[in-house]
């Protein structure tokens, strides 16, 4: 009782703390397609920028399923901010998935972002955005595939900025959280993963960032965060809960947690409650397998897959599915 007192009061120090702080700059990129995590972490970022703790600069879409991006325009449109651009990987050459409620989402509820061909080209929206921030202030997290990100950083000099996309990132961006297959290592060429879609990205993308990219990924340890079920109590106008009924087909059940807890390091930072892990780097096989390697060292690579001393998984899932069950802001 004792200990669930004392990390409840870090808990309540650190949200206090950071509500005076000023708010991250974020762009949220994702697949929305395979796994209903993508659209349980959106939903948290709603809530912390609802909570003032985040702004949403954009939502970027890597995947290519044709409903992936008129359903990211639904949740944002169902937290109030229907004008939150939305960049789509135009690139050639890259898989895409189907979905198992993608489609739905976009058909039941309200947007008006009727496919991905009709959204602008990620890397263009990704340096306009970029552009127009501060130098050093913009988070990026990725919790589908590096598509986005390579191209971002292949990207040329042109009238949106005379900087290229390397020397972009590194002058407007502070951090990367990527969230990014099982740390610290899945070598497993048959399991699926974030880093093997479009493995040729993975690489390129790695391995041309100019800064601080922290890891974050799911297995063991997403599933020990596991959250969803309590979705039950949102009204059946949420998107949310529906993106988790249709998962399920029809029931809401918990799932692992692993775009969640990228969301909430982006935000609330890579302390408390988590474990760092900065010695080594993320060494990433052609095929998009990856395992974490003590050396050389690489001190833009770390990575988080367990929680601090200390720190109940059950108390930090709690605390990630409040933030899922936020309801949108009143109409002003």
């Amino acid at each position: 009782m004792l200990s669930l007192l004392r990390t409840s009061l870090i808990f309540l120090l650190l949200i206090t703390s950071l509500a005076k702080a000023e708010p991250v700059r974020i762009i949220f990129d994702t697949d929305m397609d395979s796994d209903c995590d993508d659209a349980a972490a959106l939903a948290m970022l709603h809530a912390l920028a609802d909570k003032g703790e985040a702004q949403i600069l954009g939502t970027m879409i890597s995947s290519k399923f044709e409903w992936s991006a008129p359903c990211t325009d639904a949740i944002n449109t169902y937290f109030r901010r229907p004008d939150l651009p939305i960049g789509v990987n135009k690139e050639q050459g890259k898989p895409w998935q189907s979905s198992k409620y993608a489609r739905q989402i976009a058909e039941e509820f309200p947007h008006d972002l009727k496919s991905n061909s009709e959204a602008p080209d990620a890397t263009t929206l990704y340096r306009k955005i970029l552009a127009a921030q501060p130098d050093n202030s913009v988070t990026i997290v990725t919790v589908g595939d590096v598509s986005n990100i390579r191209f971002l950083l292949e990207s040329k000099a042109d009238a949106v900025s005379p900087l290229n996309g390397v020397d972009l990132a590194k002058q407007k961006v502070k951090s990367w959280v990527c969230m990014g297959s099982r740390n610290p290592a899945d070598l497993d060429p048959n399991r699926w993963g974030n880093f093997k879609m479009d493995a040729a990205s993975t690489v390129k993308g790695i391995a041309a960032w100019p800064g601080l990219v922290t890891f974050t990924g799911g297995g063991k340890f997403a599933e020990t965060l596991s959250t969803g079920k309590r979705l039950i109590e949102l009204p059946k106008t949420s998107p949310v809960r529906r993106v988790y009924e249709l998962y399920f087909d029809g029931a809401i059940k918990e799932r692992y947690s692993a775009d969640q807890i990228a969301v909430y390091i982006a935000v609330r930072g890579k302390g408390t409650p988590w474990k760092l892990v900065t010695q080594g780097y993320n060494h990433i096989f052609d095929d998009g397998r990856h395992e974490w390697r003590e050396m050389p060292d690489n001190p833009q690579h770390e990575y988080i897959s367990a929680l601090a001393e200390g720190f109940k998984a059950r108390d930090v899932a709690a605390q990630m599915e409040e933030l899922m069950l936020h309801l949108p802001q009143p109409a002003s």
